[in-house]
Order: C-alpha cells, then structure tokens, then sequence
C-alpha cells in the first residue's frame, strides 16, 4: 500500500490484490500430500485464502473439526482440486504458515 499527500488530505492507494501471494518455493521444502478433492463434510468453512490473481489458489478450510488445505489450479496443463489430509485446526495451520513462506508445496 502506497500513500502520499495532497494538500491537507492523504490519499491512499491499494494495490489490487488483498489477499497473501504464496512465496516461492524455498530451496528445501515439504512435499505437501496432495490427493484428489474429497465431499466427506456438507459444510466447509474457508477460513484464510491466497489471492486469485496466481493461477493456482490455496484455501485453508475448516470442516467437521477438522482443517485441511484445498489447492486449486486453473493452469491448462494441470487444471482441477486436490486436497490435503484431515488435520488438527494446529497442525493445518502450521501447514498453512510453511505454504506461506514457501516451505512446503
């Protein structure tokens, strides 16, 4: 976010994307199990996201007391959903935070 003033006021200007970029991947990293979307809960509660501008997408997401990381891809070659396994609401969020930080893919 960049601002600046102009006379008494100060205008703020946001950039377009409000939401976390995942940053790249560190040099040694955690293979992430990836496996294929699953419909086990009838209710999923996406807690924390990554921005949409990327072609790949991440969701932290919360069901049936249980957390997992959905992953989303719209590239052409590898177009689909796939998740992770069932967590602790900690463990995913652990998870969640090496994503992040580009110590785990």
């Amino acid at each position: 976010m960049l601002g600046h003033r102009i006379g008494a006021s100060i205008v703020i200007v946001l950039s377009e994307c409000f939401s976390p970029h995942v940053a790249p991947a560190q040099e040694r990293y955690t293979q992430i199990g990836w496996r294929g979307a699953v419909d086990r809960e009838d209710r999923v509660r996406v807690v924390a996201w990554t921005c949409d501008c990327r072609s790949t997408v991440y969701e932290l997401c919360h069901a049936g007391g249980q957390a997992h990381t959905r992953r989303t891809s719209r590239k052409k070659a590898e177009p689909g959903i796939h998740e992770t396994f069932r967590w602790t609401f900690n463990d995913a969020d652990k998870l969640w935070a090496a994503l992040l930080r580009g110590k785990a893919r």
